[in-house]
C-alpha cells in the first residue's frame, strides 16, 4: 500500500514538473515586451524612398507641364533652358509643393530619431577626447533636417529671403556633417573597436559621396554664377542638373545608415515608450 501511495506521489510530481516545464517553453505572446518594432534598415531606406520618389516626380511633373515657365530667368526667353531647378519644381507650383513638403514634414521625425541614435553609435565608437566632435555632429544634422523643413515651407517665389537663409544653412550643416563624419569614422575610432565588413563598406560609400557631393556643388556654384554673368544658354541647365546630384549624392551619403545601424531596431514598449536596442 505505502509503496503505492509513493508510486502515485511520484507520479504528481512528473505530471507537476512537466506542466511547469511547458508553460516555461511555451508563452503566451511572444516578445510581450514590445508593441512594435522595425529594423533601423527599413526606416532608413522608406524615409529615403519617400523623399527620392516625391523628388523625382515633382521635377518630371514640372519638366512635362510647366518647362517654358519654370526655366525662365532674368536673361528672359531668348535663353534655352532645359531643366527647372529644385526650388521652382517643388516650390512654385500648387501640387508639387503640396505634396513635397507634406513629405518633408512627415519624415522629419524619423530622421531626428536617427539622428539620436547614431549620436549613440559615435559615442560608442569614437574616441573619449573627440566626444566635442559628435555632438557637433549631432547638432549640424539637426541642423540640416530642420533648415530643410523650412526651406520647404518657405519657397523662393513667395519668401525669397527666408528661403535663401535657409538653403544656405542646409547646404553648410550638410557638407560639414559629410566631411565631419568621414574624417571622424576614418581617424577618430577607439583603437580597439574592429570594424566590421558592413562599416567598412559604409565609410567608403560615405567618403566617395562626400567627395561627389561637394564636386557637384562647386560646379552647380560655378554655373550658376557664370549664367547670371553671362546668360548662356544651357548653362543655367547644368546648373540645375549639378543641383540634382548635389541632393541625391546627400540622400545616397545618409543611407549609409543601413550598413552603420544594421543590428539596430526601433520599438515601442508596453509603456509606449520609444527606445532602440
Amino acid at each position: 500500500m505505502k509503496m503505492e501511495e509513493h508510486s502515485g506521489m511520484n507520479d504528481l510530481r512528473k505530471i507537476s514538473s512537466m506542466i511547469q516545464n511547458y508553460s516555461v517553453s511555451c508563452p503566451e505572446k511572444p516578445d510581450k515586451r514590445y508593441l512594435f518594432q522595425i529594423k533601423v534598415y527599413w526606416l532608413a531606406i522608406i524615409t529615403l524612398l519617400s523623399v527620392l520618389v516625391t523628388f523625382v516626380f515633382c521635377v518630371l511633373w514640372t519638366i512635362l507641364f510647366k518647362l517654358e515657365d519654370a526655366t525662365s530667368t532674368h536673361c528672359g526667353y531668348r535663353v534655352k533652358n532645359y531643366l527647372p531647378t529644385i526650388s521652382t519644381a517643388v516650390g512654385n507650383y500648387p501640387v508639387q509643393r503640396f505634396i513635397w513638403t507634406l513629405v518633408i514634414i512627415a519624415h522629419s521625425p524619423i530622421r531626428l530619431i536617427v539622428v539620436a541614435i547614431y549620436y549613440q553609435y559615435y559615442t560608442n565608437i569614437i574616441k573619449p577626447s573627440l566626444h566635442w566632435c559628435v555632438v557637433l555632429l549631432r547638432f549640424l544634422t539637426t541642423v540640416e533636417v530642420c533648415s530643410l523643413v523650412v526651406l520647404s515651407i518657405f519657397t523662393s517665389s513667395d519668401y525669397y529671403s527666408i528661403h535663401e537663409k535657409s538653403f544656405v544653412t542646409f547646404i553648410c550643416a550638410s557638407e560639414l556633417n559629410m566631411l565631419i563624419s568621414s574624417i571622424l569614422l576614418k581617424k577618430g575610432r577607439i583603437t580597439k573597436t574592429v570594424m566590421t565588413k558592413l562599416e567598412i563598406r559604409s565609410l567608403k560609400y560615405k567618403i566617395y559621396f562626400t567627395i561627389f557631393n561637394m564636386t557637384s556643388f562647386a560646379i552647380a556654384g560655378y554655373c550658376f554664377l557664370r549664367h547670371n554673368a553671362y546668360c548662356e544658354s544651357g548653362v543655367y541647365t547644368f546648373f540645375a542638373l549639378f543641383e540634382y546630384l548635389v541632393v541625391l549624392s546627400n540622400m545616397t551619403f545618409h543611407l549609409t545608415a543601413v550598413w552603420d545601424l544594421a543590428g539596430v531596431s526601433l520599438v515601442v514598449d508596453d509603456n509606449l515608450n520609444l527606445t532602440y536596442r
